[in-house]
Parts: structure tokens; sequence; C-alpha cells
């Protein structure tokens, strides 16, 4: 399993509209930031993003932990390697999802 620790920007130009008077991180910066951190991680090219979900807002300058872990994608013969990753800010999980890397 692999972990990294990021910290969301306090200011963005995107936190202007998303929203007005109480600033979240709108989901796709979340992804982006979720992928920086698995490309930093030294992780494959991700293809796409099959399957993720945001269980609480995320606030400019959160500190976040990622863990990446790897699984397996689909059943039978579609299936292939991805990773799940999940993402805490302290002990609260704020989303989780999978990644599916470029095959080798």
């Amino acid at each position: 399993m692999k972990t990294r620790r990021i910290s969301v920007p306090l200011t963005h130009p995107v936190f202007e509209g998303h929203f007005p008077g109480r600033p979240i991180v709108p989901g796709s910066m979340l992804i982006d930031l979720v992928l920086a951190a698995w490309k930093d991680s030294g992780g494959e090219p991700v293809t796409s993003v099959p399957g993720v979900k945001f269980h609480r807002p995320v606030a400019p300058g959160d500190t976040l932990v990622l863990h990446f872990a790897p699984t397996t994608l689909g059943i039978g013969a579609g299936a292939g390697a991805g990773v799940r990753f999940t993402c805490l800010r302290e002990e609260t999980l704020v989303c989780s999802g999978l990644l599916a890397p470029q095959a080798p």
C-alpha cells in the first residue's frame, strides 16, 4: 500500500464560484489532486477513474492522507489490475474510488 499526504491550496480561482462565502473543493479538483499524488508515488499512468464516491466536503487548506492499494477491476476475461484509493481528513473518509492504470 502506498500512502501520500497532500494539502489542498488555500486559494484557487475555482473557490470564488464554488461556493461564495463557504468554499469547498470541487470533485474534479479533488480527483486531480488524487491523480497527482498517485503519479508522485511512482504509480503507472491512469487511463480512467471507473468509480469514485465523495463522502464529505473538503475545504481549502485541508490536509488529506491518501492510501492506494492494488485491486482487481472487473470480472472474467475483462478483469485487470487496478488501484483502490481512500482519501482521509484526519480519520474522516472524504473520498474513495478506483483508478485504472495503463496496462504495461
